[in-house]
């Protein structure tokens, strides 16, 4: 994971989160810790910006990390037989993705950045000794785990159920809730149709239509703009 230069990083330490004034801090793992367990923790966590595409993890990697959404989007993406891949949850700020590494498992699916991302990486091993001294840590485990139970299920009923202009409707709605109502990255049409179960070629012609419909409207930088509430009729 290379080393960039977040906004919370300490000006005399490349690299290193500053966990106690974390936006998502009480969303996330490190929620319940002290002071002191944070001070600990910051010796080892890793905090870095990361394009599209950057791979987190590869499916069946057993690197020994979690990670934490600061901000930005992570698709999950499962590659099955005959070389046919599908992206299956996504995960937005304050998630926790890799979860499985905690039971020493390999990871499920690889983890891929969808929209830029801020992301701390944070080892299993310091998981593990803290969780051993502040029991509330493994409570705070599990509520991720049911977070990342949630998504499947949001995803299977809101993305993949009703018509195309309805799942693309959502999806759209989705990216525009977490980013605050601001800009959306304009998705690649081979990612939209992976998430909302179309063709590429039906995910293009939805996107054209939507353009045409002044649904959705570029801004600089691959960035969009949507009218919610109009996305809201459509679904």
């Amino acid at each position: 994971m290379p080393k960039t230069k977040p906004y919370c990083t300490d000006e005399n330490w490349h690299g290193r989160p500053d966990c106690q004034h974390c936006a998502v801090r009480s969303s996330v793992l490190f929620a319940v810790l002290t002071d002191a367990e944070i001070e600990e923790a910051l010796l080892a966590v890793q905090n870095g910006w990361f394009e599209p595409d950057f791979e987190l993890f590869a499916q069946g990697g057993r690197e020994g990390y979690v990670y934490v959404m600061r901000t930005g989007c992570v698709k999950m993406v499962h590659a099955g037989g005959g070389g046919v891949s599908r992206i299956v949850r996504l995960h937005w700020r304050g998630e926790v993705v890799g979860l499985e590494a905690l039971l020493n498992e390999p990871y499920r699916h690889s983890a891929v950045v969808l929209q830029k991302a801020d992301v701390c990486r944070i080892p299993v091993s310091l998981v593990h000794a803290l969780a051993l001294r502040n029991p509330e840590l493994s409570y705070q485990i599990m509520r991720q785990g049911q977070v990342s139970l949630d998504a499947v299920e949001s995803g299977i009923t809101d993305l993949n159920s009703g018509t195309g202009e309805a799942r693309l409707a959502q999806l759209l709605l989705k990216f525009n809730a977490h980013s605050g109502g601001q800009c959306i990255p304009d998705l690649l049409r081979e990612d939209i149709a992976g998430i909302i179960g179309v063709t590429t070629e039906t995910a293009s012609r939805l996107m054209a239509d939507f353009r045409r419909r002044k649904l959705v409207w570029n801004e600089e930088n691959r960035q969009l703009r949507c009218d919610a509430e109009a996305l809201r009729k459509l679904v």
